[in-house]
């Protein structure tokens, strides 16, 4: 299937990749015309999928040769996600390393990572264990939470009480409505409203074409199960501060001004890790930075590689 939406732009196609066990499924902007670009893989945000992002991607693919996967759980991707199993989110940051692995040995160059939320988490964790394989950053509005509050959602759990930011996302996660007469009905339900609110329709269309699996009597289910979003908000067995003292790459971080995922001391730690880094903040956004400004996005890939280039 190509999904193009950029004339002029290398249309992106739906591929797969096995894995230990199972397939990863994923979306790539690659033909004749990019073919000597360098790499860049993007990462989702929880719940999300490859093809969410396809209008903030498809523009670069220009510039870049590009993979975008559906996590584990999530999209096409068939890897095991048991939400009674899941503790941590170093199953991603392992998955993505094998994912880039065979990627950057055949083309004999590193990749650039770029992710939103759980997405830009797993590839920093990604680039501190395997710098070999990551020669950029591009971090949107990632899940860097400090460890005393990550100590806390921990002890919460391990109670069974509420009154956590990630009991709350979770809770709210389990009570998602998983199943549709129709992809309009999904749309119109959306557009909007909740976390949708400040989504051109267009990307929630997108969302919901890469996000759903039709079913035998024609209505939709979504992809990621209600059950594994919510676990991954509740799984914060991971460190996702301290890798940023291993990162060798240099990076950009955009992140919200209201309502960030990333929160203090992890701007800071980053701009003191690579002093020439963008640490872009932006008052106006919500987490939801691919949706609103997608242009400054495509302008930060960009410079961050020319900064590369230069080096």
């Amino acid at each position: 299937m190509n999904v193009a939406v950029n004339a002029g732009a290398p249309a992106g196609e739906r591929k797969s990749w096995r894995d230990r066990d199972g397939e990863i499924s994923f979306v790539e902007w690659a033909d004749e015309s990019n073919a000597d670009r360098p790499t860049l893989h993007f990462a989702h945000a929880n719940g999300f999928n490859a093809l969410t992002y396809r209008r903030l991607l498809s523009p670069l693919a220009k510039e870049f040769r590009i993979r975008a996967w559906d996590a584990r759980g999530h999209g096409l991707t068939t890897l095991p996600a048991d939400p009674a199993a899941h503790r941590n989110w170093y199953v991603y940051r392992d998955d993505l390393i094998r994912f880039i692995e065979g990627w950057a040995e055949e083309t004999g160059a590193p990749v650039m990572l770029g992710g939103h939320s759980m997405g830009g988490a797993m590839s920093l964790m990604a680039a501190a264990k395997r710098p070999d394989l990551v020669r950029g950053l591009l971090l949107i509005d990632p899940v860097l939470i400090p460890n005393h509050q990550r100590r806390i959602v921990n002890l919460v759990q391990k109670l069974g009480i509420g009154g956590s930011n990630g009991f709350d996302l979770a809770r709210g996660a389990e009570k998602r409505r998983a199943e549709f007469p129709d992809a309009e009905t999904m749309l119109r339900a959306y557009t909007g409203r909740g976390a949708f609110r400040s989504w051109p329709q267009e990307m929630i269309a997108d969302y919901i074409e890469g996000g759903t699996v039709a079913r035998a009597d024609g209505t939709l289910e979504l992809a990621c199960k209600p059950a594994w979003e919510a676990a991954n908000f509740r799984a914060q067995g991971h460190d996702s501060i301290a890798p940023i003292a291993q990162l060798k790459a240099p990076l950009t971080l955009v992140y919200a001004g209201a309502g960030s995922t990333c929160r203090a001391p992890a701007p800071a730690l980053l701009a003191a890790h690579d002093p020439q880094a963008t640490i872009l903040r932006i008052g106006r956004a919500s987490h939801f930075i691919p949706m609103e400004f997608p242009e400054t996005i495509r302008r930060e890939a960009l410079d961050l590689q020319a900064r590369i280039a230069a080096a």
